[in-house]
């Protein structure tokens, strides 16, 4: 009978040690995990273009693919924002209209007040007005940029892309000229 109840109490006394370790390696291996994804990305990236600045399409696919990953996995992650910022960027100079616009509206429903977002907004009308050709689109993307974010780095940038809206290059040179005059 001694024996049972020291056999239980040995049980007792290493049951908190065996949980302690369990939570302490599921908190390790998330920690390695995200490491590692980071690593993988980072190899990813420099791996993506070759040494005259050609883009790799299918290296380029697989980062954004790796960035979006690591954002739906590590939504709250400091760097997810960054890196769904970075995919965008990759996906407009594919150019992956479609793609590019998915990006971009999760980027404004996950990170909105983060400074990259006013730059996000400016892409979306950019998208809309040079790869896809829809100025309604495009403006509005625009003036969201000069409402929400007015005083932005890119608000000038907005300013002057609904100036030029819809105009041909040499509609716009003409313009230009004749504000220089």
């Amino acid at each position: 009978m001694t024996k049972k109840f020291f056999c239980l109490g040995i049980s007792i006394l290493l049951m908190p040690a065996f949980f302690v370790s369990c939570t302490g390696s599921e908190q390790k291996t998330e920690t390695t995990d995200k490491a590692g994804f980071r690593q993988k990305i980072a190899q990813s990236e420099q791996s993506m273009l070759l040494e005259n600045g050609i883009i790799l399409i299918d290296s380029a696919i697989e980062l954004i693919q790796s960035y979006q990953s690591y954002q739906q996995n590590w939504p709250d992650d400091s760097l997810s924002a960054e890196y769904l910022f970075k995919a965008i960027d990759i996906s407009i100079n594919l150019p992956r209209a479609k793609e590019s616009l998915q990006l971009i509206s999760t980027f404004l429903n996950n990170y909105p007040r983060t400074y990259h977002a006013g730059v996000v907004v400016f892409l979306e009308g950019f998208i809309y007005d040079q790869q896809i050709g829809d100025t309604a689109r495009a403006r509005v993307a625009y003036e969201r940029l000069l409402k929400e974010y007015p005083d932005h780095s890119f608000a000038d940038d907005a300013k002057s892309a609904l100036q030029f809206l819809g105009k041909s290059p040499e509609e716009m040179i003409l313009e230009f000229e004749q504000q220089n005059q």
